[in-house]
């Protein structure tokens, strides 16, 4: 059996795989942030409570995306990034105000509590009718887990993947991705959770997993699940993730106009760089 160990994020500047999550237009080494703000005062700004960003996003929180479970200390990217567009659209970091909804709330329809939500939310269709999205900030590689020792390692094709057993979380673009690419014999079995789909992955409930990059990278760190490793990336799965808001929002063309500055300058891409550095040496599975 062949044994994939781990990739953990390093330092930055790792050589991405293809481009993948690139979005910036700037290199990040060049990069000379501007902080005019794309707008000439708060006021002007459509939020949930003047003078205030109002911010939501999932628990437990994950790095690299955050940093100790905590969304308002500035580390991690997506908190680094919610600062940075605050501080584009003219907002103090002790004006950006925390709270929380679960991942699955956050695009279901209805009222919501936040100015945006930001916990890697996937842009789909399906959601796009219920609620509105940023543009991307980010487009995350998909990768396959399994066991260490497993044979689904020795996996160069989606073809052969579709013997095995799959889990996934539902609702997801991981379960959409599974039933509509890698089509397996077995129907996949789907979990409330993204942690109890992995746990069945380590209970030798299903044969394998998928995750974003970056959260596989967390899921097969010592502090997690060890016994996983991930097999490689899966054609076609990039996902573009973006901040999500209630339906009809009239602030998504400024939050708009501040990533698109981020991208300019290259700001966004330095961040990129710093939290999301893609391991160069990690394998493709073809189509």
């Amino acid at each position: 059996m062949i044994t994939r160990r781990k990739f953990i994020p390093a330092a930055a500047g790792v050589v991405a795989l293809g481009g993948l999550g690139r979005l910036g237009s700037v290199a990040a080494q060049d990069a000379t942030p501007a902080v005019s703000p794309v707008v000439a005062s708060i006021d002007e700004l459509p939020l949930r409570n003047p003078g205030k960003l109002t911010v939501h996003a999932d628990q437990p929180l994950y790095a690299p995306w955050f940093i100790d479970n905590d969304p308002a200390n500035g580390k991690g990217f997506e908190s680094a990034v919610t600062y940075k567009v605050a501080e584009r659209l003219g907002f103090t970091s002790d004006q950006v105000e925390w709270g929380y909804t679960s991942f699955n709330a956050s695009f279901a329809p209805g009222p919501k509590d936040f100015d945006f939500y930001i916990t890697e939310v996937s842009i789909t269709e399906p959601r796009k009718e219920a609620v509105d999205f940023s543009d991307p900030y980010y487009r995350s590689p998909l990768v396959l887990l399994a066991v260490d020792g497993s044979p689904v390692f020795e996996a160069k094709t989606l073809e052969d993947l579709r013997q095995y057993t799959f889990g996934a979380q539902v609702g997801t673009v991981y379960y959409t991705y599974i039933t509509e690419v890698i089509k397996p014999k077995k129907d996949p079995l789907i979990f409330n959770t993204n942690a109890d789909s992995l746990q069945a992955l380590v209970n030798g409930q299903t044969d394998a997993d998928l995750q974003s990059l970056q959260i596989a990278q967390y899921v097969v760190s010592d502090a997690q699940f060890p016994q996983l490793g991930m097999v490689g990336v899966l054609p076609g799965g990039e996902t573009d993730l973006g901040m999500v808001f209630e339906k009809g929002s009239a602030l998504v063309p400024f939050v708009n106009k501040a990533l698109q500055s981020l991208k300019d300058d290259g700001t966004l891409d330095a961040l990129i760089n710093e939290w999301l550095p893609v391991p160069a040496d990690l394998s493709q599975i073809a189509e």
